[in-house]
């Protein structure tokens, strides 16, 4: 129960992890050393929601019984987190819940047309032994029919963001145009697990059902082999979620797994069934166990940058004393990171602000910072100043008279000064000869004064 919890609280951490001033992209995952039978595949760390390792997470595949989770997920919102009205409320389906099951191999749990039984004895039915009538029996009750769920599945689908996913049944037998992704299951399997009693059901290895009618008391086991003790497939650190098997999906499952304070949840689809000689082989535990294996061994939370490091410094213009600030990460950025991985192996694109003009405050934004890991984005970080820096008036004024001098402005000052200068002295000269030559005429006209005329 312990393990249990802990995977509870890693859960509802991840949606407070990211609360920075950071854009975290997350796009970087990594590849084992070894052979991923699945299809697809999608393994996350809980504790930040960094994708690890994936492969064909976007592929449309048919995801078999993993479809029970979003029936699971009605059922919880249906109730709205009333315990008590789930373990007391009790429904029946007749034989419009059973009739597609008809021959088809589907799991159940011996539930019984028109039996009655409680919702929660219901979903631990449909999650632990992956029971088909259990399935239907919900989606007549809680949807009015069949088509009816499957309507409000796709609906709830759409809210959450499920946008490569459609459902045609609550069960998860192979009908036509009913698919999904690893991608979009993750998105399901994280948000289920954020709804009360959840994980305390996908988590469980066993369960007793009550007596009803036709049932005394009865313990049922989860079909994860991999939580069973004296399974060849047990694996001490997994636990839950859910199981599927079609032939025209083969063998999936969801899981998540704790050690040595570290969660993980994984989604695999597509496993082969059977081995060369037709052997069953639960390929899909297997690659569960691996992968696991390979990320705990492999990766360790790591701060790619610290909070406190100078990254650059700034031109500052008429800063008090200095004409540059240091820059620093707005937050610190760390991350599940491979242990065979050096941090300074990750790119830094910097970009700094220019014409950046005192006073500067601590904290400012002056640039940004984006961390690059094999052409793909990890984070962008904004880059803050360490220090203030006050503006210097007399380098103000100094420098805008430099400025001024050698500005456009100050030229056409200059041309226009000059142009009124010439055009002065022009007109001078020209008024000096208009007077001179003035003078001349009239002294001609009138001839020389008498009193110095000859006699």
């Amino acid at each position: 129960m312990r393990g249990i919890k802990r995977i509870i609280s890693a859960a509802v951490a991840v949606a407070l992890i990211f609360a920075t001033t950071i854009n975290v992209f997350a796009a970087v995952s990594f590849t084992p050393d070894f052979d991923v039978y699945s299809e697809a595949a999608l393994l996350i760390n809980l504790d930040t929601g960094d994708v690890m390792y994936q492969k064909n997470a976007d592929e449309r595949l048919t995801p078999a019984s993993l479809t029970k989770i979003m029936t699971a997920v009605l059922v919880l919102e249906h109730f709205q987190g009333d315990i008590s009205a789930l373990s007391t409320t009790r429904v029946s389906g007749g034989y419009e819940c059973y009739d597609e099951l008809y021959m088809t191999g589907a799991s159940t749990a011996d539930i019984q047309p028109y039996e009655e039984v409680s919702y929660k004895d219901l979903l631990y039915a449909l999650i632990l032994r992956s029971a088909c009538e259990a399935a239907n029996i919900i989606a007549v009750n809680i949807g009015g029919s069949l088509s009816g769920f499957a309507e409000m599945m796709n609906l709830k689908a759409k809210q959450l963001g499920m946008n490569d996913t459609h459902f045609t049944n609550a069960h998860g037998l192979f009908f036509e145009d009913h698919y999904t992704t690893a991608n979009d299951l993750a998105i399901l399997t994280r948000y289920a697990m954020s709804l009360p009693l959840f994980t305390e059901i996908a988590c469980s290895a066993t369960y007793t059902m009550s007596e009803t009618s036709y049932h005394e008391e009865r313990t049922i086991s989860h079909t994860n082999l991999m939580m069973l003790k004296g399974s060849e497939y047990y694996y001490e650190y997994a636990k839950g979620i859910k199981t599927g098997t079609l032939d025209e999906a083969g063998r999936c499952l969801i899981s998540t797994a704790y050690k040595d304070g570290y969660s993980y949840l994984l989604i695999t689809l597509g496993a082969p069934q059977q081995n060369e000689n037709g052997e069953n082989v639960m390929y899909n535990m297997i690659d569960h166990k691996n992968i696991y294996e390979w990320a705990f061994d492999s990766f360790e939370y790591t701060t790619v940058i610290s909070g406190t490091e100078e990254i650059a410094e700034v031109p500052v213009e008429y800063g008090d004393g200095v004409d540059y600030v240091i820059v620093r990460p707005n937050a610190e950025y760390s991350r599940i990171w491979s242990k065979r991985i050096p941090t300074d192996s990750v790119y830094r694109d910097i970009k700094l602000s220019e014409n950046v003009i005192a006073p500067v405050k601590k904290g400012d934004v002056l640039g940004v910072m984006e961390l690059q890991y094999g052409g793909e984005t990890l984070a962008t970080i904004e880059l803050v100043a360490t220090a203030d820096v006050a503006r210097s008036v007399q380098k103000e004024t100094i420098a805008k008279a430099q400025s001024f001098i050698g500005s456009k402005e100050f030229f056409n000052a200059a041309k226009y000064s000059l142009a009124f200068f010439l055009i002065y002295t022009i007109l001078i000269i020209i008024l000096k000869i208009v007077v001179a030559r003035s003078n001349k005429k009239r002294s001609k006209m009138y001839g020389a004064p008498k009193n110095m005329r000859r006699k």
